[in-house]
């Protein structure tokens, strides 16, 4: 079944001209006993409920926007007073969300968001970027802001110059080292992964090799940092320091069983800001 599903990857995958050559990796005997592997594993339930009435805001949330907020008027404040005679006693609450559109959404979000952030620019709406409470992103706008927060949320000249400018420069499935010793054994770490999942007894889709190779692009680490979980940002320190917008990633569900290629307009849609999220807005 996994060799199957990866024939089948590589040949779709193989239209796409920008993507990433294969990162360096450790040696398979190592990255077995990695603590965070990308196959499944057995844990305890949780004790408390794995869903909750949809009356308001996850009280994670709201604590984390409510400390987000009183750092981000700080900054919305300063930001406004450089632009005019703005009143500033009671400001909005400031979002800002990107749309999908693979690479081409990756690399415009990005541009904005240099362009907003005070770190990175020096134009006239440099700052406003320190002055958001939540950040939300779909398909491409959702893998910048994966790449951002997934690397502690560093400038998009930082990813650009470490990471996206020689991830890149060549085809995700044609990379210059493919068919060294060196290539071969960083691409059987990507089947191994896909292995592993399916012995644990999990489905293995072509979202499978795809996600594991797309990661490659987007987050630092080892082996395409398979080890980073979206469960982990909140421990990340610009996160816990309350620095930073709250990120809400989301996607749809395709019904491949149902010969689905694209979500239907009445498809579920799956929040990643709220462990509880899901809006399912399927008919009957």
């Amino acid at each position: 079944m996994v060799s199957q599903v990866l024939k089948i990857a590589l040949v779709a995958l193989c239209t796409i001209a920008t993507a990433a050559p294969a990162p360096a990796a450790l040696p398979l005997d190592e990255r077995q006993v990695l603590a965070d592997p990308y196959a499944p594993t057995a844990t305890t339930c949780p004790s408390s409920s794995l869903v909750r009435p949809a009356t308001g805001l996850n009280p994670s949330e709201s604590c984390y926007v409510a400390a987000r907020k009183s750092v981000a008027n700080t900054a919305l404040a300063a930001w406004l007073k450089r632009q005019g005679n703005f009143s500033t006693s009671s400001l909005p609450t400031v979002g800002f969300t990107s749309s999908g559109g693979g690479y081409r959404a990756l690399l415009e979000t990005a541009g904005v968001v240099q362009a907003f952030d005070g770190r990175d620019s020096n134009f006239n709406v440099s700052g406003l970027y320190q002055g958001l409470v939540y950040e939300a992103g779909l398909s491409g706008g959702a893998w910048f802001l994966s790449s951002l927060a997934g690397n502690n949320w560093p400038t998009a000249s930082y990813l650009r110059d470490n990471l996206w400018a020689q991830a890149f420069q060549d085809s995700l499935l044609l990379p210059a080292n493919l068919l060294s010793s060196s290539g071969l054994a960083e691409y059987a770490l990507v089947t191994s992964d896909i292995t592993a999942k399916e012995a644990a007894g999990y489905n293995v889709t072509i979202v499978d090799p795809w996600g594991r190779l797309l990661s490659y692009q987007l987050l630092q680490g080892y082996d395409g940092g398979v080890a980073t979980r979206l469960s982990g940002l909140t421990s990340l320190s610009n996160f816990t320091s309350h620095n930073v917008p709250y990120p809400i990633i989301t996607t749809m569900n395709v019904n491949g069983t149902q010969g689905q290629c694209a979500p239907p307009t009445n498809a579920i849609i799956f929040g990643k800001a709220d462990e509880h999220a899901l809006e399912d807005t399927s008919e009957g």
